[in-house]
């Protein structure tokens, strides 16, 4: 008899933080799972710290898996690291322990200055997809970028610059899985690797998409979530089909 798990997924989201980006994904996931996406207030200039305290009141009191993209990985990492009682495992998404663009010196006195509009928002969209970009999920992700006051996305983005929770992902002891797109223009190869050669049993899957993985290849996504759930959790799911798309 297949019983449906009780573990929700837990998404902790990219810079914009708005938790709009992940109804496909979602859907994918249905009915096997339920997905918790936890926004972040748009009015508050919060650094990891300050995110982490909003965070932990909202975490599930049963058992759940964290998926932490780009952004909030060192969030997922820094949750970890604490032990939550009802937390099982942790995937990592497009992300990093620290400063992911260290070879850029000076950048984050730069951020300030970048121009921040709605044309901006288009492009970089557009950039940030490459060759997968779609009408859809261009108008997506601008709009949640639109929602973001300008000082709001440049004191997050001046964090990740600044970030390092590397010791603390050392220590951890959960299941572990990266999901990295190959085809990724923000966050380099080398961000993974490293966190890989800190834990070496951590799965690290490679897939063709780029820097919005789930957004762009949700149903390869939600195919990798419920194998390594399936694999590591011991849960009584159905066994997933093999990806063919």
């Amino acid at each position: 008899m297949i019983i449906k798990s009780q573990m929700t997924i837990v998404v902790l989201p990219g810079l914009d933080g708005t938790g709009t980006l992940y109804q496909q994904l979602a859907q994918q996931l249905a009915p096997d799972f339920d997905l918790q996406v936890i926004a972040y207030p748009l009015d508050q200039l919060w650094g990891y710290s300050e995110l982490l305290d909003y965070i932990r009141p909202q975490l599930p009191q049963s058992p759940y898996l964290l998926l932490a993209e780009s952004f909030s990985g060192p969030l997922g990492i820094m949750l970890a690291a604490e032990k939550p009682l009802h937390l099982k495992a942790l995937v990592l998404c497009c992300t990093f322990g620290r400063n992911p663009l260290p070879a850029i010196k000076g950048l984050a006195s730069a951020v300030d200055k970048l121009p921040w509009n709605e044309l901006v928002h288009h492009w970089t969209a557009l950039w940030l997809q490459g060759r997968y970009a779609s009408p859809q999920l261009s108008a997506l992700m601008g709009n949640a970028l639109t929602m973001v006051p300008e000082p709001v996305i440049k004191h997050r983005a001046k964090q990740t610059l600044q970030v390092d929770v590397l010791a603390e992902f050392a220590t951890l002891t959960l299941p572990l899985m990266y999901l990295q797109a190959r085809h990724d223009r923000l966050i380099w190869a080398f961000n993974a690797n490293t966190l890989k050669q800190l834990q070496p049993d951590m799965q690290l899957v490679r897939l063709d998409a780029p820097h919005f993985l789930l957004q762009a290849i949700p149903e390869q996504a939600a195919w990798q979530l419920k194998l390594f759930i399936q694999q590591h959790l011991s849960l009584e799911l159905p066994q997933p089909e093999a990806f063919t798309g």
